[in-house]
């Protein structure tokens, strides 16, 4: 190990030390020292394009530590000798006590001051390992958790005398606290939920959860009821769901809070919706591609008929058709709307809310509209054949209704309209476009990077698909809180209805395969609306997969002329990861002793079984056995051989996961044979270099 390690602060040495393990590397000063640990590893890993398990297994030599291994299993008498909150503040687990010394996960092995003080509080000498902090702060909440859980219910017995005692005044500051970070922090939303024992803030930052906080029991109780109080709900009542909002005033902002409440089995959780009243609806700056702008534009500001939203929740629909609204809102147009609820106020437009309670639906709110000689009418959803016939006769009698639906796709909206029983006939008449959307993440601008070889598998198969290569990756800074992203993107689909169109679904036609022909415009997938993002270096091939979905590599492949192999395109993550177990059938005990030991260097445990029917009892008493390694005796005969895979595959081929067979030299060739017994498992010939079989094991996957 480099002593200048150790006159480093963390991230230094954490940058030197990633600077010794990659030479070749000279783009290492694009991060940003400023950040946390935790926060450095993330970013590191991502310029790398490493897991950050696979980091710790480069980095720990360097820092002259082994891996860590198993962090999910640490045991109740390491966890009693070090207390929870000294770990959760200093990023470290004890995982095992070993030879008489505690074992100790630890992202920074190289702190002395850390390493006297557990000595002390442990009262054994350390061994520390090395795993990502990341993963270490996750482990610590898990690894402590049944104790937390134990003091929380010793609490429900004395509860509220503890609840009494809680100051009301830090409450008050506690509740202001968060909702400020989280604004700060540009969330749309803030959950407070029961978590192992205690109770975890997080907020959702451009579609994406983090956790900020966490919370005691009774300090979370006297949270919540105090936010329901303050949104109108009943703050002692826990037993059934409630809905409020209340309003405050940040950095001049008017934001309003929508605030759900709802029982769950360990205590009460609380989400509440950011709405901003003071934000300016525009498409324009949305980020939507010219392009598209001016083909949705067609849709709405025509005089009359029918545009649709489609998507999932949170995809955006809403805040679209308020883009939509504020380009025809003029002194001259007459728009209402009917939601449920009114999430954003727009000066000009009369907007109603839906109360069942009080008489007021979806359908008697629409009749009472179309008496009111509205130019445009904004339907909140439209979700059942009423709502719909509705829609369709406004649209036909000279108004621009604009609404959602909940779709996979554009081109399934007419499909879907056709089943909830609307005239083939009536729906071509006055259909007149249907946008699908998604959102996805956006790259931060400030610290991204130009794509470089190595390229990820996403990145490779991306460039032979599409023939370009995606323009850049993300890192992280302070600026988007080490995320690599900020803010988001639309993903449109479009079909904008033209005469082939409705002609066909006049005549009832509702085949997708029939209706994808007569589609004339050039924006026919998600997948390729996020494919030009990539390219131009706004986004990355996983955010716009996770967006789209399964389908993004087919529909991708369809439009660029590639052909698509399902093999090729399995993009899953590895089976196989540090901690898991590797179960040996067979083996003799050198190679025993030389497999366990190489295995241990990369974070893995190993299981052994003389036979098959042990083999099985294994994997049914163990669930982290993530790979099945069989060995054949040198001197096995080829018909013996085929029996023994035989018996192997009727005990342990259930748990589907992958295998390899080695087999002795004698049977080298002998492959198709050995199939016969119906093994799935990849063969490699003995002998065999453990470098080469670690590597096997690392990239596998099921069969």
């Amino acid at each position: 190990m480099n002593p200048l390690l150790y006159t480093l602060t963390p991230v230094q040495a954490l940058k030197q030390a990633i600077a010794e393990a990659f030479p070749e590397r000279t783009d290492l000063d694009r991060i940003e020292l400023s950040g946390t640990l935790s926060q450095s590893w993330q970013a590191f890993a991502r310029l790398l394009t490493l897991e950050q398990d696979a980091l710790a297994r480069v980095l720990a030599p360097i820092y002259g530590v082994p891996v860590a291994a198993a962090l999910k299993e640490a045991q109740p008498s390491a966890l009693a000798l070090v207390p929870s909150i000294y770990c959760q503040e200093n990023d470290i687990l004890p995982l095992r006590i070993q030879d008489g010394a505690l074992v100790v996960a630890t992202a920074n092995p190289l702190d002395a001051n850390v390493d006297e003080r557990t000595r002390f509080l442990a009262r054994k000498s350390i061994e520390w390992v090395l795993a990502p902090p990341q993963a270490i702060e996750d482990a610590v909440v898990l690894a402590y958790s049944m104790e937390a859980l134990r003091q929380s219910r010793k609490q429900e017995l004395f509860g509220t005398e503890m609840r009494r005692a809680i100051d009301d005044n830090a409450i008050v500051r506690l509740a202001r606290g968060l909702l400020t970070s989280a604004l700060e922090q540009r969330a749309s939303d803030l959950h407070i939920q029961p978590f192992l024992g205690s109770f975890v803030v997080r907020i959702r930052v451009d579609g994406a959860l983090q956790r900020i906080a966490m919370l005691p029991d009774a300090t979370a109780a006297s949270l919540i009821r105090h936010l329901k109080a303050r949104s109108g709900m009943e703050p002692t009542n826990s037993i059934i769901p409630q809905d409020g909002r209340m309003s405050i005033v940040e950095d001049r902002r008017d934001i309003d809070l929508r605030v759900s409440s709802l029982p769950a089995s360990r205590g009460e959780r609380l989400v509440i919706r950011f709405l901003d009243q003071s934000r300016v609806h525009r498409l324009n700056g949305a980020g939507f591609p010219h392009a598209v702008l001016q083909t949705m534009r067609r849709g709405f500001k025509r005089p009359s008929g029918m545009v649709l939203m489609t998507g999932p929740t949170g995809s955006g629909k809403t805040s679209t058709l308020y883009g939509m609204l504020a380009e025809i809102n003029h002194s001259s147009v007459n728009i209402i709307t009917v939601e449920n609820p009114v999430e954003y106020r727009i000066p000009g437009i009369s907007q109603v809310e839906v109360n069942e309670k009080a008489g007021r639906t979806f359908m008697t709110a629409l009749r009472s509209i179309l008496r009111q000689d509205p130019d445009v009418v904004l339907i909140g959803e439209i979700r059942d054949t009423e709502t719909a016939e509705i829609a369709c006769q406004a649209a036909l009698t000279g108004h621009l209704v604009l609404s959602t639906l909940h779709t996979n796709d554009a081109l399934t909206a007419i499909p879907r309209l056709l089943n909830l029983g609307l005239q083939p006939s009536i729906l071509a008449d006055s259909l007149a476009m249907v946008v699908a959307q998604r959102l996805c993440r956006a790259l931060c601008p400030a610290c991204r990077i130009p794509v470089t070889d190595p390229l990820t598998p996403e990145e490779r198969i991306f460039t032979e698909v599409t023939h370009n290569r995606p323009g850049f990756r993300a890192v992280g800074c302070t600026q988007c809180g080490y995320t690599g992203y900020y803010g988001r993107l639309p993903i449109v689909d479009i079909v904008e209805m033209n005469k082939a169109l409705r002609d066909a679904v006049a005549l009832g036609e509702s085949r997708l395969s029939e209706l994808d022909k007569l589609r004339a415009n050039d924006l026919k997938s998600l997948a390729v609306s996020g494919s030009g993002y990539v390219i131009s270096g706004h986004t990355t091939v996983g955010e716009v997969m996770a967006a789209v979905g399964p389908s993004f590599w087919p529909e991708l492949a369809d439009h660029y002329g590639a052909v698509c192999f399902d093999d090729a395109l399995d993009l899953t993550p590895k089976y196989v990861s540090p901690g898991q177990t590797v179960l040996l059938i067979g083996g003799d005990e050198l190679f025993s002793k030389q497999l366990e030991a190489a295995l241990e260097q990369e974070g893995l445990h190993l299981a052994i079984a003389d036979r098959a029917e042990k083999a099985r009892t294994l994997l049914e008493s163990n669930e982290n056995i993530a790979f099945i390694l069989g060995d054949l005796p040198d001197d096995i005969p080829l018909a013996e051989a085929i029996e023994r895979l035989r018996r192997n595959r009727l005990h342990i081929s259930w748990a589907r996961l992958p295998a390899l067979v080695l087999i002795p030299e004698t049977l080298a060739g002998q492959e198709p044979a050995l199939r016969e017994s119906g093994v799935l498992a990849a063969f490699m010939s003995k002998p065999v270099s453990i470098e080469n079989l670690l590597d096997h094991i690392w990239h596998a996957k099921a069969t």
